[in-house]
């Protein structure tokens, strides 16, 4: 869910009996965030198990906004975990909308994604690595869309040691026929793209 919100307005209850679990995250009728962006709902995530590494979640929204715009849809994650290695690779499926209140518009973002994360030695997290691949289209209100493509054979690559993409490219289409990538580099912890 992230912690970039997380001051002492939201309300986060867990049901543990429930099957699947549930995690519900309240920010009531308004909520301002450390990052200054005022939320109010819910944010509901509902999960095979919030203990273990191999599970199904599913986050949804309920009544949900983000300084007046409101979000709408769900984000599923398959997590699975190899022991053998030390790694999880998640699954990841976005359907998401954002309607803005100025003039009633709608953005969708749609997504289908693979994160594999190499934990290597564990309790070391500065030696931890996030190979991602996957598609993302994102249509905005004025009806262009944007999608981003990574391939699995040239993943972006997340070093924990620097905290930045090291390696990987990004390719970027658009519905009016415009082309461009992001290329971050063969692995060095650079902070450069071209």
């Amino acid at each position: 869910v992230g912690n970039y919100f997380l001051t002492t307005c939201p309300v986060i209850t867990l049901n543990l009996t429930a099957n699947p679990k549930v995690l519900t995250i309240d920010f009531g009728t308004s909520c301002t965030g450390i990052d200054g962006k005022v939320r109010s709902g819910k944010i509901l995530v509902t999960s095979t198990s919030l203990e273990k590494f191999a599970v199904n979640r599913v986050k949804t929204f309920d009544n949900f906004y983000v300084d007046g715009k409101k979000i709408e849809g769900t984000v599923t994650k398959d997590i699975t975990l190899n022991r053998t290695d030390n790694s999880k690779v998640a699954k990841i499926e976005e359907d998401v909308s954002i309607t803005f209140p100025d003039n009633g518009g709608k953005a969708t973002r749609k997504a289908s994604l693979t994160r594999d994360y190499q934990l290597n030695v564990l309790g070391v997290a500065k030696d931890n690595v996030v190979k991602s691949w996957g598609t993302v289209e994102f249509t905005r209100v004025s009806g262009l869309k944007v999608t981003k493509t990574v391939t699995e054979s040239n993943p972006l690559v997340f070093k924990m040691e620097c905290h930045q993409i090291v390696s990987g490219v990004i390719s970027f289409t658009t519905s009016d026929n415009r082309t461009w990538t992001l290329d971050y580099g063969t692995g060095d912890c650079d902070n450069k793209a071209t």
